[in-house]
């Protein structure tokens, strides 16, 4: 006979009694509703089987408490199994336990369920594996849990290394880890048991070091979290409630107590004249100090000295009982529903079927959330080949050649195309900036007279009438009377073309680094999916890119060699027109006492003029800069697009087919293709863990609708 129990902890004692012996009271073992219960547990634990590590927030229910609080004890009181037991920790891993109701014989299965690698990293996709045999006799569950438990705290050895160990042995051993956060999994099926499924952490410690205190107080902050977690908390009364850690844990988790059910352990270590903790038990089992609204059972466990006899739960459960009827204040409480275990299995497993029940509407709608969001990323992942590895490597190498070469040339993923148009704008600024900055001695606002200054201003010193009359002077020889030395000119223009090769070197380097960056990302488009066929095209991309680099740097420092040796052009009418222009917009600037600019009306120059040819070297000098900046601004790109870009890509799928020179047909050489396709790990590994997602995911949704069609077995 059980009864179900969700109400808060308080109220009258009267109400309580009635509550305690009304008609609600059935045998659930044989009605309709503990049919349903069964079914509602099954489901539970089926599903609590296939969600690991798939954020469902199942409903469960989480034993925590300090240890030596009697948590062993109330395990075994609950679960009718002897569970390990040595002095100071003996659990060291959480151990969830399932019990279901059997019409067959008892009998028990372990599991370990691994969800952490040793470094305790989660690893991609969590495992459970048979542990051992079938259990068939009880007296055979303890050492089959040591063995699991061993198992656990030593990862880099076979689960069958342990199946064979003694409970000496394992004492004795040194194990790899103290605790792990992987599960052994315990699943008792029991004609006697209620339905009930929890986890027992390993309990809350506090002399060992850091990192151990550590580890199991995370074990226990992350196991009740969840919202659908019910806390269930072993509180000893043989020390006060402002010292219980795991109660402080569970009030941190659930403020509002809202979670909570206190199992209140030892009442037999309470002595008649501890009136003072006696009172305080019986006040926090009534409700009156820290309420929770599922309230407190008290059970009083054997001990070490009753255990030995061998006794059965049977009589355990007698002698609980008569204990909570013959002793003070227990058996003045009216609500006799609080005390002894078999009223706190029958109440906590109503208390979970409920909720399983009352999640699983939102259950559903969160398992189509998931296997939705799964199935599109899945989508976003490159689809595995299905041709042979030869005609799948060529198929990639011939597509990314078209890829690339059209972003060359412009015609799809213009972003280099844009990017290098940028860069040669940046470099046409960078080589009108070093135009001769010629200033007539009377203007002392030189940005007035000259087009460009305001918009690209010049980066040379300012050169006045008498340092140009200085610099005619220096070049004389042997010429003749108002000869004017060419040299004078030839100096000026060599002083600015001289400036021309570092921003065209820089220039080039740039557009290298953004081809040499653009091409890293289509391939990782193309071949990031295999990293080995990867490496393979980059250290050939990477040998052409260094060849054409060289070619095309040799032809750069040719080309602007030219302008840097002799001042030269056949463009004639576009010179003589700058020197025409520049040469009126000198003389009216020097010859003027206000600031004009090249729109005004430019008066005819004359001739004869004593500053004449200073100013007419001036005009030259500039009128040439005019004519032979507009060819290199045009040529140095135009040279780098066709000696590198353009060569690069016309050159790229020789090269690359050139480095498959290799038979298809022969076995090896069929094995190497293979292996240019063996996909990248990291994402193998990503698809591999969405997979088996979606293959859980769907076998959640499947499991749900057969239990809402009722058409389960």
């Amino acid at each position: 006979m059980f009864r179900r129990y969700s109400r808060r902890n308080s109220g009258d004692n009267g109400a309580r009694a009635r509550k305690s012996s009304d008609s609600s009271s059935v045998d659930l073992t044989s009605s309709t509703y503990a049919r349903k219960c069964r079914k509602l547990m099954k489901l539970h634990r089926d599903l609590s089987n296939l969600c690991d590590g798939i954020p469902l927030n199942m409903p469960r229910l989480a034993v925590i408490g300090s240890q030596s609080a009697g948590k062993s004890s109330l395990v075994e009181a609950v679960s009718g199994i002897c569970v390990p037991r040595d002095s100071g920790t003996c659990t060291r891993c959480p151990m969830e336990c399932s019990m279901s109701t059997t019409e067959g014989p008892w009998s028990c299965n372990i599991s370990l369920r691994i969800s952490y690698a040793s470094d305790g990293e989660s690893v991609v996709t969590a495992k459970s594996t048979q542990f051992g045999p079938t259990i068939t006799d009880k007296k055979d569950v303890e050492i089959w849990i040591r063995r699991a438990q061993a198992a656990l705290l030593n990862p880099l050895l076979s689960h069958s290394d342990f199946f064979d160990k003694t409970e000496k042995e394992l004492k004795k051993r040194s194990n790899a880890l103290q605790f792990s956060k992987n599960v052994v999994c315990v699943h008792i099926s029991d004609p006697d048991l209620t339905d009930l499924s929890f986890i027992d952490l390993p309990g809350l410690i506090q002399n060992s070091n850091d990192e151990d205190i550590t580890l199991i107080r995370n074990l226990v902050v992350n196991a009740v979290s969840g919202s659908n977690t019910l806390i269930l908390v072993t509180i000893p009364m043989s020390d006060d409630m402002q010292n219980q850690a795991a109660f402080r844990l569970a009030k941190d988790a659930d403020p509002a107590g809202e979670r909570t059910i206190g199992v209140l352990t030892k009442p037999d270590t309470l002595s008649a004249g501890a009136t003072g903790h006696l009172q305080n038990w019986k006040d926090t089992l009534e409700g009156k100090l820290y309420p929770l609204k599922h309230g407190y059972y008290c059970v009083r466990l054997p001990n070490d000295a009753e255990r030995n006899r061998n006794r059965s739960h049977v009589d355990f459960q007698k002698l609980e009982s008569r204990f909570f009827e013959s002793t003070s204040p227990w058996n003045t409480i009216a609500d006799r529903a609080r005390f002894g275990v078999p009223s706190f299995v029958a109440n906590i497993s109503g208390l979970l079927v409920q909720l399983i029940e009352k999640n699983l509407p939102e259950l559903r709608a969160k398992v189509a959330q998931l296997l939705s969001e799964c199935k599109e990323e899945l989508a976003t992942l490159p689809a595995l080949s299905t041709s042979d590895p030869f005609t799948e490597v060529c198929l990639r190498i011939t597509q990314f050649c078209q890829d690339f070469q059209s972003a060359v040339f412009g015609e799809q993923q213009k972003s280099m195309v844009r990017t290098n148009r940028n860069r040669y704008n940046d470099f046409k600024r960078d080589i009108e900036r070093t135009r001769p900055n010629f200033l007539p001695d009377r203007v002392r606002h030189y940005g007035s007279i000259d087009r460009e200054a305001e918009r690209v201003p010049a980066i040379g010193p300012v050169i006045d009438v008498q340092q140009v009359k200085q610099a005619i002077s220096s070049s004389i020889g042997w010429e003749l009377p108002t000869h004017v030395p060419y040299d004078a000119t030839k100096n000026y223009i060599l002083t600015f073309t001289s400036l021309w090769n570092q921003p065209a070197i820089a220039c080039f380097h740039d557009v290298f680094a953004n081809t040499s960056e653009f091409i890293r990302k289509v391939m990782g488009e193309h071949f990031g999916q295999f990293k080995n066929l990867e490496k393979h095209v980059a250290s050939v991309v990477q040998v052409d890119l260094q060849r054409f680099k060289k070619e095309t740097l040799e032809r750069l420092a040719e080309m602007i060699e030219l302008e840097d040796v002799s001042a030269w052009t056949q463009n004639e009418e576009l010179f003589r027109s700058e020197k025409d222009f520049w040469l009126r917009v000198y003389y009216n600037a020097a010859k003027s006492s206000y600031i004009i600019t090249p729109s005004q009306q430019l008066h005819d120059v004359n001739r004869n003029d004593g500053d004449f040819d200073v100013l007419n070297v001036m005009a030259m000098v500039r009128a040439y800069f005019q004519v032979a900046h507009k060819r290199v601004i045009d040529y140095v790109p135009l040279t780098i697009e066709h000696a590198l870009n353009q060569a690069f890509t016309k050159n790229l799928r020789k090269s690359l087919f050139e480095s498959l020179q290799l038979d298809p047909s022969d076995e090896a050489d069929y094995d190497w293709f293979a292996d240019l396709l063996i996909e990248d790990p990291l994402l193998a590994k990503k698809r591999t863990f969405l997979e088996d997602r979606k293959d859980r995911l769907e076998l959640i949704k499947k499991r749900l609708d057969t239990f809402e069609r009722g058409t389960e077995d």
